[in-house]
């Protein structure tokens, strides 16, 4: 199964393989996304980086060799800006499965995100991938509009509880086509 390289390149950003040297600074990078939780109810995991690196974060059945986290940088000053999980080959062999994506949030809406995921479209294509997926939790409305915004227009299912609540979460599968 073709993956993305160690390391690759839009105009703005470099992404590559985190080493375990950076796992500290992409933790805490990952701890400013705690505002997350009241969206989609996960506990916050401060090993979460050094986890994914050795063990990855893995679907039913996955395969270790098919996980990758990437830590996304400026090509001009060379800083950790976020990070990039992802499982190649899941749900099907010509799908790639965005388990993670965060970029800081003094750093959002500045079009990185949006660059990377054209980036990110045009490689994994380039591969003869034809989807990629995303489950996004149904109550984190700046994400919704991020990932329809990025072409994800299609809705694979809805999951979790079927009750909204202050304490209820569901999540929806989003597709998109390459």
């Amino acid at each position: 199964m073709k993956q993305l390289p160690a390391e690759w390149k839009s105009e703005r950003i470099i992404i590559s393989d985190v080493e375990e040297y950076e796992i500290p600074e992409i933790q805490s990078i990952c701890n400013t996304s705690r505002y997350l939780q009241q969206w989609d109810g996960r506990e916050h995991d401060p090993d979460y980086v050094k986890k994914c690196v050795e063990e990855g974060n893995l679907p039913p059945g996955g395969k270790l060799q098919n996980y990758r986290i990437q830590s996304i940088r400026t090509t001009e000053e060379n800083r950790i800006m976020g990070l990039l999980s992802m499982y190649h080959g899941y749900p099907s062999e010509d799908s790639v499965y965005l388990e993670f994506l965060y970029i800081q949030s003094d750093i959002q809406k500045q079009g990185y995100g949006q660059e990377m995921i054209q980036a990110l479209s045009f490689h994994l294509s380039s591969l003869g991938y034809r989807e990629i997926r995303i489950n996004v939790a149904l109550k984190n409305w700046p994400a919704l509009r991020f990932w329809i915004k990025s072409g994800f227009n299609q809705i694979s299912g809805i999951y979790g509880d079927s009750e909204h609540s202050d304490t209820t979460f569901a999540n929806t599968e989003l597709i998109k086509t390459l």
